[in-house]
């Protein structure tokens, strides 16, 4: 059990972190831990974080910030809400990449208020698709659908991965076209979506395959009737 301080001043915080963000290896790795330990039982540094140390595109700062809460971060959803509905698009950005690496279920209900506010930024709307797939809560997949046509390669992968993962089964007659998608990523994580669902995508595919003459859908169709399906992840 950790045991917080009554209060860190600033001041230590900042010490404590010129240490607890350096790269975790080699004759480093004792002391950062010691520091990212002691800076986790500092009651406010959580806010402190995501005020100071979110948004500058320092990736150290971040994969630091991703280490120390990979096994606690419900402490930090109040903050990740916070900035995630905020006007600060870096601090977005780095909000969405730490939701994806703790993969949290908790913020759904912000995650699709975010879809329509980005649609013209496809590296961000991805991220957002991608953390919605990762909360497993279904009743959102209904936001997800009108993306899977998307002109943005990775909007639609996104799109289709996280439907899949959320076995979405309204979505899966607008999945089975993709078999034939000009591009071979979008294809496969089809192929990937729906047999995540295949309980009940096998017979749709296959009323598709009756009247199909596209040697590529047909193909992709029958992988995923067999299960050979890679982009699981």
């Amino acid at each position: 059990m950790i045991i917080l301080f009554i209060s860190c001043s600033d001041s230590l915080m900042e010490r404590l972190w010129k240490t607890a963000s350096l790269w975790r290896a080699g004759e480093n790795v004792k002391k950062v831990d010691i520091a990212r330990d002691s800076l986790k039982k500092c009651p406010q540094v959580v806010p402190w974080l995501f005020n100071n140390k979110i948004g500058k595109r320092d990736r150290f700062a971040l994969r630091a910030i991703r280490d120390m809460f990979m096994d606690n971060y419900q402490r930090t959803i109040p903050y990740l809400k916070f900035v995630l509905l905020s006007n600060d698009t870096l601090k977005v950005k780095d909000a969405l990449y730490l939701v994806n690496e703790w993969k949290v279920k908790e913020i759904s209900d912000v995650l699709w208020q975010l879809l329509s506010r980005y649609d013209d930024k496809p590296h961000i709307l991805s991220s957002i698709i991608r953390a919605i797939g990762n909360s497993n809560d279904n009743n959102y997949g209904k936001y997800l659908l009108e993306y899977i046509d998307n002109e943005d390669e990775l909007v639609r992968f996104r799109a289709i991965q996280s439907l899949g993962k959320l076995r979405y089964y309204p979505s899966i007659p607008h999945i089975i076209p993709h078999l034939k998608d000009s591009l071979f990523s979008i294809r496969y994580i089809s192929c990937y979506a729906l047999n995540e669902m295949k309980d009940s995508s096998l017979k749709e595919i296959e009323k598709f395959l009756k009247v199909s003459n596209d040697e590529i859908f047909n193909y992709f169709a029958y992988l995923t009737i067999n299960g050979n399906c890679l982009f699981k992840q």
